[in-house]
C-alpha cells in the first residue's frame, strides 16, 4: 500500500460526520437536534470544508439500520469498506508503527459504526502520536457512541488540552454532559468554552451557540 495514497485517503476520510443523536427534551431547543461530529478542516486538501463556525445538525430519529450497541450501517456499506479495511490491516501487519495507517483504519470503521474497532484503531495511532486534536476527538465520539461517556469526556478533554481552539471537541464534550450525562451546568460551562473561541459559532441550522447557552440558562433556572 503507498504510503501517500493512505495519508490522501485518511485526509479525505475525515471530512464524513457521523450521526450521534440528541434529542434534548420540552423543545428547549426550537425543535432543533444537535450531535457529535466530525471536524471537516478546510486548510487540509482533499477535505470538504464546514462553513466557519458552524456545528453540526442531524434529524431526531435514529435510522433503523443504527440500532444495536454496536451498529452498523446498511450491509451494502459494510460490504462496499471490507475490502478497503482488508488492505488497511494487511498493511499494518508489516508496518505497525504507521501513524497515518491506524487513522485511515479507525475512520473505516467510524463510517460503518464498528465502534470498538474505531477505538482499537485510534488508540493505536495516539500511541504513536498521542497529540492529535482531530483523532482525540473522532475517538471521543466512537466512545460516545459505545455507551462509555466517560471515557469520551475524557478523549475531548485531551483534544482541547492539546488545541484549545478546537471547536468540535467543545461542542461534543457539551452534548456529552448535556445528553448521557443530565449534567447541564457542565454542558453549559463547555458551551461557553466554545463561545469564548468563537463568538459566533452556529448550528449548521443558523442558530448561534451563544443563544443556545442563554435558552439553557433560563431552563436551569
Amino acid at each position: 500500500m503507498n504510503q501517500d495514497t493512505s495519508q490522501k485517503n485518511t485526509i479525505s476520510r475525515q471530512a464524513f460526520y457521523i450521526s450521534i443523536l440528541i434529542s434534548l427534551t420540552l423543545g428547549f431547543l426550537m425543535g432543533t437536534a444537535y450531535t457529535s461530529f466530525k471536524l471537516a478542516d478546510s486548510q487540509q486538501p482533499g477535505m470538504r470544508p464546514m462553513p466557519p463556525g458552524m456545528m453540526g445538525e442531524m434529524p431526531k430519529e435514529k435510522p433503523a439500520s443504527e440500532t444495536g450497541a454496536q451498529g452498523n450501517k446498511t450491509p451494502a456499506l459494510a460490504a462496499m469498506a471490507a475490502p478497503h479495511i482488508k488492505k488497511l490491516q494487511t498493511f499494518l501487519k508489516e508496518n505497525p508503527d504507521n501513524t497515518k495507517a491506524w487513522i485511515e483504519l479507525g475512520n473505516a470503521f467510524f463510517d460503518i459504526d464498528r465502534f470498538k474497532d474505531a477505538i482499537n484503531a485510534y488508540e493505536k495511532s495516539l500511541s504513536i502520536e498521542p497529540d492529535h486534536p482531530h483523532v482525540l476527538t473522532d475517538l471521543g465520539v466512537m466512545y460516545r457512541r459505545n455507551n462509555e461517556p466517560e471515557k469520551a469526556l475524557e478523549a475531548f478533554s485531551r483534544a482541547v488540552a492539546v488545541q484549545p481552539d478546537f471547536e468540535t471537541a467543545w461542542f461534543n464534550k457539551g452534548v456529552v454532559y448535556m445528553h448521557d450525562l443530565n449534567d447541564l451546568p457542565k454542558a453549559i460551562e463547555a458551551w461557553e468554552e466554545l463561545i469564548k473561541v468563537n463568538p459566533t459559532a452556529r448550528t449548521s441550522g443558523g442558530k448561534l451557540v451563544s443563544e443556545l447557552v442563554e435558552t439553557l440558562k433560563k431552563q436551569a433556572r
